[in-house]
C-alpha cells in the first residue's frame, strides 16, 4: 500500500530544496500556510485538491510530481521502472481519482497517470500550470473544458494535446464515469537534463517525419511530351 503522505512529504521537501527556498519562503510563492507546510513535509497531513494546485503552481510543477519518488537519480540510459495494476499512488484531485505511474522515477521529463473521470460542473474550476499535456480516453466520454476554446466532447479513442498555461478541465458527460490516460510534461526537468542521448529522436519518429515530408513534397513534374517528326 502506498504512502500518499510520505510521498507528498518527500517530495515537496526535495523541490523546495532544490530550489534554495526556506519553508517561509515557499509559503510566500504558494499561499499555503508555513503551519501547513510543515505538516505536508513531515507527513502529517496531505493537502485538498485546491491546496495541491496552488503547491504546485508556486513550485511549477503539474499535480502530479508532487507524488514522484524523490529516492535517488540513476544515469539517463539506466532508468526503467515497471507498473502494476493497482501499485502505484491514488490522489482524488477534484473529484477525478488520479492512479500515478513511474513515480519511482523523480525529476522525469514526463509524468503519466490514468484518471477515474468522475467530476462535474462547469468547468469554473479548471487548472493551469507548466508544460504540456496529453490525454487519451480509455473508456468512455468525457467534456473537456480549455481556455480560449469551445468545450468539447471526447470519447474512448479520442485524444487532445494541449499548451497546459491554458485553464482546463475532464468532466463527466451526463454524470457516466470514464477513464483517461493523461501524460504532463517537465518542462523544468527537460532543461536540467545535461546529458545527450545518442540519438535526437525515435526511430519511429523519424520514420513518420519522412513520410510526412514525401507527402507534403510537391508531385515531380511529368515530362513534357515531344512533337512527333513529320517527314
Amino acid at each position: 500500500m502506498v504512502d500518499e503522505k510520505s510521498l507528498l512529504s518527500a517530495r515537496v521537501k526535495s523541490l523546495r530544496e532544490r530550489r534554495g527556498w526556506s519553508i517561509a519562503e515557499l509559503a510566500r510563492r504558494t499561499g499555503v500556510s508555513v503551519s501547513m507546510l510543515w505538516k505536508v513535509e513531515n507527513a502529517q497531513t496531505t493537502l485538498t485538491y485546491g491546496k495541491l494546485g496552488m503547491l504546485a503552481a508556486g513550485l511549477e510543477v503539474p499535480v502530479g510530481e508532487l507524488f514522484a519518488n524523490p529516492g535517488p537519480s540513476m544515469r539517463k540510459g539506466g532508468r526503467r521502472v515497471i507498473n502494476h495494476s493497482g501499485s502505484g499512488p491514488s490522489v482524488d484531485v477534484n473529484s477525478n481519482l488520479h492512479h500515478f505511474l513511474a513515480t519511482e522515477i523523480a525529476s522525469k521529463h514526463y509524468s503519466p497517470c490514468i484518471v477515474d473521470v468522475r467530476a462535474d460542473g462547469d468547468g469554473s474550476d479548471a487548472e493551469t500550470h507548466g508544460g504540456e499535456e496529453f490525454t487519451y480516453v480509455l473508456s468512455g466520454r468525457i467534456r473537456f473544458v480549455c481556455e480560449g476554446y469551445a468545450t468539447t466532447v471526447l470519447e474512448a479513442g479520442d485524444s487532445v494535446y494541449f499548451d497546459a498555461a491554458l485553464a482546463h478541465r475532464y468532466l463527466t458527460l451526463d454524470g457516466e464515469p470514464a477513464q483517461i490516460l493523461t501524460v504532463y510534461s517537465h518542462p523544468e526537468n527537460a532543461k536540467l537534463e545535461d546529458v545527450v542521448a545518442p540519438e535526437s529522436r525515435p526511430v519511429a519518429m523519424r520514420a513518420f517525419e519522412d513520410l510526412r515530408a514525401a507527402n507534403e513534397s510537391p508531385a515531380a513534374p511529368k515530362p513534357r511530351r515531344q512533337p512527333k517528326k513529320t517527314r
